[in-house]
């Protein structure tokens, strides 16, 4: 999908954001709990309560993958068929009411009409029943199906309640992801056209002793981290996956997940980048940020995103076709909601009341599926946006808005660097005044999407230059500027934000001024020598009546006997339009005359000298 937008539909971003469905409807048939069944069919969830399956925990369903009919469920024990109905040979599987993942319905590669229900037994029992897998075959009871022959097959025991599966590197297979009761070995079979695999041991994070075989584990949608919950630890464990070879690495714990103990329900947002995990005996859903790759980082970005005033708090969750994440509250006649599971923190948008059951209750556990599904079902969405009206050499950072996705390839024409893979590209850099366009590219395991931005990034012309005379005691920037501020040893001069500044001391002067685009151009002098020693002796200078129309008095008691007094006007930029001497040496003088009725209407300097002192203020010629 190909998007080309001009640069200001950026300004309403938030309603380009949508996901789109594929025709892969496999995970659109949700049935859990006591009699609950959700169609996610029409894009939205409607509750259709026809299940015969009543469950407390652990569940799988499986629909067609082309219509979204309804073909298996399962609680682990039995199995129904799309009629609602037990399949003849469909029960007295090895799975349990009280297993957190009892069932997962994963389809036979290479056969359309046949499917492995893998089962996992509960914990309180030692985890004796282990892990077993059975065939379901749609050609059977009138095509309606039934479990074969091949039923209740051990892989292993003891074993957890721990059960999930996600498609192989090669798109071929799937990998089943176990966990063995007790030690840190999981145990990974490959599910391809030849049949169940041998097992795969790969030991890795923490030791199991206690608690933790309760519990969910889950992949992320695009197959590379896997995640469990260490109930009795308070904690949980990402892993780095590689579906090529079922390897399993680089254990981060996250600790102090929820307020007590027995942390149950977890899953990745759809584009893995976040973390939910939520405790059966508290009242918050947390997330975590995995961006950073480091387990102290991690666990410190939790964020509660969610409470609940049930008394049954959150137990299982899962990811849904319409990729919101979902939450289930035991007892409860409401399914809990995450709207927007890949943002971080509060915009995620936890709704307690999300989804109205139709009046049925939720027991512990949703369905599970192959977690690819979700990723298959929802295509990646490219969106972006940064400060984009910008001076010449300014750098700029852009926000990264899309969804869905895992992976980013940046085009920037005119800047520097001209491409990025971040996540949020910083320090982007344009020098030379134009437009330029912004191209995003962002895929995830199945889809890619591009947004080209025309003209997105403009960057102004450059400010004329500036420069800075010198004329007696005032320094004078370029005229034109909408704005100046003066600088004297590297420190900004308070109030000092004319075009031109008389100097009061020596030293190294700069001004920054700055044009109607907002953008800034500097000049300095260096080595200014100012003669001024008071603009206003002690408080006795005084120029009157100001504004004045044709003569003004200036008075100050500090003229120097003796000393003549030099009267000089100068204009805005600088030059003297008047000059004059008041008085004579040996005569005694407080205040003298001037006639300014030749000049101009408009602002003036009146500097006088008397002696070693200079006096110089505004005046305003009516």
């Amino acid at each position: 999908m190909k998007k080309v937008f001009s640069f200001f539909l950026i300004l309403n971003s938030s309603f380009l954001i949508c996901n789109s469905v594929r025709a892969q409807k496999e995970a659109n048939q949700w049935y859990f709990s006591w009699l609950v069944s959700v169609d996610f069919n029409s894009g939205t969830p409607v509750a259709t309560n026809n299940s015969a399956m009543n469950q407390y925990e652990g569940c799988s369903s499986i629909a067609d993958k082309n219509t979204g009919a309804i073909l298996i469920y399962s609680d682990g024990q039995n199995v129904y068929a799309g009629n609602h109905t037990l399949m003849p040979n469909g029960t007295g599987l090895t799975g349990d009411q009280s297993s957190a993942q009892s069932a997962l319905i994963v389809p036979m590669p290479g056969n359309s009409t046949q499917y492995y229900v893998f089962t996992a037994g509960e914990f309180f029992s030692g985890g004796v029943a282990g892990y077993h897998y059975s065939i379901v075959d749609l050609t059977l009871n009138g095509g309606w199906g039934d479990v074969s022959a091949t039923k209740n097959v051990l892989l292993y025991a003891p074993a957890c309640e721990k059960l999930c599966a996600v498609k192989n590197a090669a798109g071929t297979g799937y990998w089943i992801a176990t966990h063995e009761f007790t030690g840190n070995n999981f145990e990974l079979f490959e599910v391809t056209a030849a049949g169940v695999s041998a097992p795969l041991i790969v030991p890795c994070g923490t030791v199991y002793t206690v608690d933790e075989p309760i519990g969910c584990m889950k992949f992320s949608p695009d197959g590379t981290r896997l995640a469990t919950v260490l109930s009795g630890q308070n904690s949980a464990e990402v892993y780095d996956f590689d579906a090529s070879t079922g390897m399993i690495s680089n254990p981060l714990t996250i600790t102090n997940v929820a307020n007590n103990l027995y942390v149950y329900g977890i899953s990745f947002s759809p584009n893995g980048s976040l973390l939910y995990a939520g405790e059966e005996n508290t009242n918050t859903l947390s997330q975590f940020d995995l961006s950073s790759g480091n387990a102290a980082t991690i666990t410190a970005s939790k964020v509660i995103v969610g409470t609940t005033s049930l008394s049954s708090a959150f137990q299982g969750m899962q990811l849904a076709p319409d990729g919101k994440l979902y939450l289930a509250h035991n007892g409860g006649f409401y399914l809990g909601v995450v709207n927007y599971p890949d943002s971080l923190g509060a915009p995620s948008n936890y709704v307690d009341t999300g989804f109205y059951l139709g009046g049925q209750t939720c027991g512990y556990g949703l369905p599970g599926f192959v977690e690819n599904l979700f990723m298959e079902n929802i295509a990646p969405v490219a969106l972006f946006s940064a400060p984009n009206h910008i001076c010449p050499g300014t750098c700029t950072n852009f926000i990264n808005l899309s969804q869905n996705s895992t992976s980013y390839q940046w085009t920037f024409a005119g800047a520097n660097p001209s491409t990025s893979t971040d996540i949020n590209p910083t320090s982007i850099c344009y020098n030379t005044p134009g437009n330029y366009s912004v191209q995003l590219i962002v895929t995830n395991a199945f889809n890619s999407d591009t947004l080209t931005l025309n003209n997105y990034i403009t960057v102004y012309p450059s400010p004329p230059p500036q420069g800075i005379t010198q004329n007696g005691d005032t320094l004078f920037a370029n005229q034109g500027a909408v704005s100046y501020q003066w600088y004297h040893a590297g420190n900004s001069i308070p109030g000092a934000t004319d075009y031109f500044y008389v100097a009061t001391e020596g030293g190294d002067f700069n001004v920054v001024a700055t044009d109607a685009n907002g953008c800034e151009v500097e000049a300095a002098i260096f080595d200014v020598v100012a003669s001024v020693q008071s603009l206003s002796g002690s408080g006795q200078f005084a120029i009157y009546p100001n504004p004045v129309l044709d003569k003004c008095t200036i008075r100050d008691s500090q003229f120097m006997m003796g000393v003549a007094v030099t009267i000089t006007i100068y204009n805005m930029i600088g030059a003297t339009v008047q000059f004059e001497i008041k008085k004579h040496p040996d005569s005694y003088l407080d205040e003298v005359s001037v006639d300014v009725h030749t000049l101009p209407s408009g602002i003036y300097w009146l500097e006088v000298s008397s002696g070693e002192k200079i006096f110089r203020t505004k005046f305003m010629k009516q």
